[in-house]
């Protein structure tokens, strides 16, 4: 006896279903991934912005956290976002053709991870797709009602990722003359009466989020790596089989009304936009997921009508779909032999490290270097607050910014390396598989909080000298003493992304009153200094790495 699919409204109920019960089961038994703690920490502090994203990740994860406090809680609303978005994509195609759009869900990597994972482009996705959904319908009637739904959807977009402003921008160049329609401008004025919040927090905080996304990441650096990597990784993306018969669709449909004429524009301005930004910045694979939509609703009805193409297509889905499951089984439980050569961050037991630490730790505040992943992790499973220092090679994260290095300073703290190797760290092996590189401390006094400002620089002909003029500010209510057991050095630091080029001591102890400054003469030489080569400003505070004193010059 076979099971058949149908375009009935049972059937919708029920695969809509189950895809919610497995999404469900998945985010109760996965232990939280690093961002996912992080997001976790986002919604334990809410606020209209964080700078590495908007807020919305964090208020959907608060929502969940309410009712359960536990992975399932802090998943919840994602799994339930996820399935929405489905639904939604699955009413813009008409609410037809149910077998292969539960072939088309089952062979997604993409609709699979989003449905149990905690990130960001799952609101993302779940506001473009209304989006268009508002969007068909003021194409069809022009009102009050699809323009303040095209205002709601805008503003979840972009209070989701700023990536959102892409969906939008490439839908207007596709049908510019929605400026001569008077429902346009209501939706840009509730667009930006919705987005008010956020925008004075953005003053408030010195624009900080948009700095960072435009030059205070670490991994802006060209590299051809970069750019093979984000072309070679898009079927991944995309896919990852049965992206094939999906971009195969695309040539076999017109685009000649302006709901198809928008998507496409999006699907490709997204897809340019990344490839020409991938020879500035390394590309995130999931960068680009807001492409899925217009894919997903452009070719589905091509595959629907196309019979030989869609057998292909369900072929290629049907294998997918094993592989995916299998890998969802084994985030729940690894049955992979320990025997196998593999090497790779552990994605389980993570309290059962998060633990490991704890007790090494012997009752010390702990501080882990350039890994907020770890420090969300170990908050979330011992409930003890944790740090993470950011230092001159990485970039900052949100823990810059909720104080934890004033509530450490001055206290013994037990510091866990990201990176093995280091002179006077101990390593052992946790539980799970990570290794613990770990070094105690007798006093915590990092000074990230001091800002060094280059009033000018000037680079030689040959591009190996360096002169310059920069101010030190120092905004703590103490001194900064440099002493023999504890000395603060200033730094100058040549990087490209996070590898470090050439270090330089501009002075062997930095003296600086509490609220004062002080301005420093330099002259540097440095290995030659190329376009891509960045520059940063650091100061180091006994044996601790050097922090992040100022911005990537």
């Amino acid at each position: 006896m076979s099971f058949k699919i149908a375009d009935t409204s049972t059937h919708r109920i029920l695969f809509f279903s189950v895809w919610l019960l497995f999404a469900l089961i998945q985010s109760a038994l996965m232990p939280l991934s690093g961002e996912e703690a992080y997001y976790w920490l986002f919604s334990k502090a809410l606020d209209w912005g964080y700078l590495d994203h908007p807020p919305a990740v964090a208020f959907f994860g608060r929502l969940g956290y309410e009712l359960l406090e536990n992975e399932l809680g802090v998943r919840l609303f994602s799994s339930l976002l996820s399935v929405s978005t489905l639904w939604l994509i699955y009413d813009l195609i008409g609410r037809k053709g149910l077998r292969n759009f539960a072939f088309l869900a089952g062979g997604l990597l993409a609709v699979h991870a989003g449905s149990f994972l905690v990130k960001t482009d799952v609101p993302l996705l779940f506001f473009e797709v209304l989006f268009f959904w508002f969007y068909k319908r003021f194409l069809d009637r022009s009102n009050i009602l699809n323009s303040l739904g095209i205002a709601f959807a805008i503003a979840g977009m972009f209070l989701s990722k700023y990536h959102g402003i892409l969906v939008v921008l490439f839908t207007f160049i596709s049908n510019w003359r929605l400026v001569k329609n008077q429902y346009f401008w209501v939706t840009v004025l509730f667009t930006i009466i919705l987005m008010l919040p956020h925008l004075f927090w953005l003053i408030e905080n010195d624009f900080s989020s948009l700095r960072f996304h435009l030059n205070g990441r670490s991994d802006i650096s060209f590299k051809w790596s970069n750019v093979l990597g984000y072309v070679g990784g898009q079927p991944l993306v995309l896919g990852p089989l049965v992206s094939i018969p999906m971009l195969f669709a695309l040539f076999r449909r017109k685009y000649t009304d302006a709901f198809s004429r928008a998507l496409l524009f999006v699907l490709l301005g997204v897809l340019i936009f990344f490839f020409l930004q991938s020879f500035r910045v390394f590309i995130h694979k999931h960068w680009t997921s807001i492409v899925l939509v217009p894919l997903i609703i452009l070719a589905f009805p091509v595959l629907e009508n196309r019979q030989k193409l869609a057998v292909v297509f369900r072929r290629l889905a049907r294998v997918s779909l094993v592989l995916l499951v299998l890998f969802r089984v084994y985030l729940i439980y690894d049955f992979v032999p320990k025997s196998l050569p593999i090497k790779t961050e552990p994605l389980h037991d993570w309290r059962d490290w998060a633990e490991n630490v704890q007790e090494l730790s012997k009752g010390m505040n702990v501080v882990f270097i350039n890994s907020y992943e770890n420090a969300s992790r170990y908050q979330f499973y011992t409930g003890e607050p944790a740090h993470t220092l950011s230092t001159f090679y990485f970039n900052n994260t949100q823990f810059d910014y909720w104080g934890y290095e004033d509530y450490f300073r001055g206290e013994p703290v037990f510091v866990v390396h990201n990176k093995r190797g280091q002179d006077f760290y101990q390593t052992v092996d946790a539980p799970n598989g990570a290794q613990i590189h770990f070094r105690r401390f007798r006093q915590f006094n990092a000074l990230d909080k001091i800002q060094v400002t280059p009033i000018a620089i000037e680079l030689s002909e040959d591009k190996t000298q360096l002169v310059g003029k920069i101010k030190i500010e120092n905004p703590y209510d103490f001194d900064i003493l440099s002493s023999k057991r504890e000395p603060v050095q200033l730094l100058l630091y040549s990087l490209k992304g996070e590898r470090v080029l050439a270090e330089r001591v501009l002075l062997s102890d930095l003296n600086i009153v509490s609220n004062g400054e002080l301005i420093v003469n330099f002259e540097v030489v440095l290995p030659e200094i190329q376009s891509d080569t960045q520059l940063r400003f650091s100061v180091s505070s006994g044996n601790l790495p050097g922090t992040i004193n100022s911005e990537r010059i």
